[in-house]
């Protein structure tokens, strides 16, 4: 009786030991759990960090395709105004082929026309009361020459030309004094000429010897008398300033009908 009590309290002695045994789990389990666990953060770490660097890779991309699109619109703008410079740039040119056309036709009719003023100019000088004749034949000279010339157009010799004309129309009214070299009485002097207009043309020698007057009627130099040399030295001091205006007496003669 007394040996059963004992085994039994035996047993009821080791029975918390037996479920304690139970419910801890052994070593080798735990050490799988704790890789399991420990694989598990490692992955998801890995996996945050692949999902940071595509966000960062994202949003460089988000950054290049706004710079990209902004770019295009810049291009976009640029082009669209670069296409209305061309298209300006066209009308243009056709409008200077048109013009260039025109100034074809132009210089068709202008280039003769031109070469006749120069050609009567000439004539005209030639006939024309002999006052700076060295100075008049070089300017028709010179329209001749710019009229060959190829660099200057046709609107630059059209301009020359009349400004010549315009001188010469200003010769007719106006009084002028200037010293220039003469062939009279076989010799040659040095003398003070005096224009008035194309009215008179005298001179008198810068000796103060001889004096003459253009005889438009004979297209010779005449002698002066004392009256006409007298007015001729008035004159020529009324024309430089040296004097002020005045009558004076001039030779009037006429050009020779026949």
């Amino acid at each position: 009786m007394n040996i059963k009590i004992n085994n039994f309290y035996w047993v009821l002695f080791l029975a918390p030991f037996l479920l304690n045994a139970q419910e801890t789990p052994q070593p080798d389990n735990l050490g799988e759990s704790l890789d399991i666990s420990t694989n598990s953060l490692n992955s998801g770490a890995q996996n945050q960090k692949e999902l940071d660097q595509l966000s960062e890779e994202t949003r460089l991309i988000e950054f290049d395709y706004k710079d990209t699109f902004k770019e295009y619109e810049n291009l976009k703008l640029y082009n669209d105004q670069l296409e209305r410079i061309i298209a300006s740039q066209e009308e243009e040119i056709v409008s200077i082929i048109n013009q260039i056309d025109e100034l074809d036709n132009i210089n068709i009719n202008m280039i003769p026309l031109m070469l006749k003023m120069v050609d009567a100019l000439e004539k005209f000088i030639l006939l024309d009361v002999p006052f700076l004749k060295d100075e008049r034949k070089s300017r028709v000279q010179n329209l001749k020459d710019i009229l060959d010339r190829g660099d200057v157009s046709t609107s630059e010799k059209f301009r020359k030309i009349t400004e010549a004309y315009q001188i010469e129309t200003d010769y007719g009214r106006t009084i002028e004094a200037y010293r220039s070299s003469i062939d009279f009485d076989g010799e040659n002097f040095n003398a003070d000429f005096l224009r008035i207009g194309r009215v008179a043309l005298m001179f008198v020698t810068t000796n103060g010897d001889k004096a003459g007057y253009w005889n438009k009627t004979t297209n010779t130099w005449e002698p002066s008398s004392g009256t006409i040399k007298r007015a001729t030295v008035d004159g020529l001091k009324i024309a430089l300033k040296q004097a002020p205006p005045t009558l004076i007496t001039i030779p009037l003669t006429s050009y020779d009908e026949n």
